[in-house]
């Protein structure tokens, strides 16, 4: 157990310096009646969430999973009290987080992630 424990944490510290990008046949949507973000595929739509969509509007190849993070992160703080900031998570909760989600998202064919940032 502790080895397959061991081994989730390479590969969160692998994909934290790695650029995700939203796949070529994937692309993001906010539909303005049902006031919801979506992210549409061939023959599929996926109704996000604002944490979801706020990762995925940042995965365009030219940051890593650890700089989405910290704008994550920052835009927590914006969001709370500067007083109550304690009650965030620490950053490498929020980079653990991002990185289990990003890759079920390229488990999915969603998301591609490179080992260097992409030319725009």
């Amino acid at each position: 157990m502790a080895d397959k424990k061991n081994r989730g944490l390479v590969v969160v510290d692998i994909l934290v310096s790695c650029f995700p990008k939203l796949a070529a046949k994937a692309r993001l949507k906010f539909d303005k009646v049902r006031e919801k973000h979506l992210l549409l595929l061939p023959e599929k739509v996926v109704i996000l969430n604002e944490t979801a969509a706020s990762i995925l509007i940042l995965c365009d190849g030219s940051q890593t999973v650890k700089g989405i993070a910290e704008k994550m992160r920052d835009s927590l703080k914006d969001g709370n009290n500067a007083s109550d900031i304690s009650t965030l998570p620490d950053i490498q909760t929020i980079e653990e987080d991002i990185s289990g989600f990003l890759q079920e998202m390229a488990e999915q064919g969603w998301v591609v992630i490179h080992s260097h940032a992409e030319d725009k």
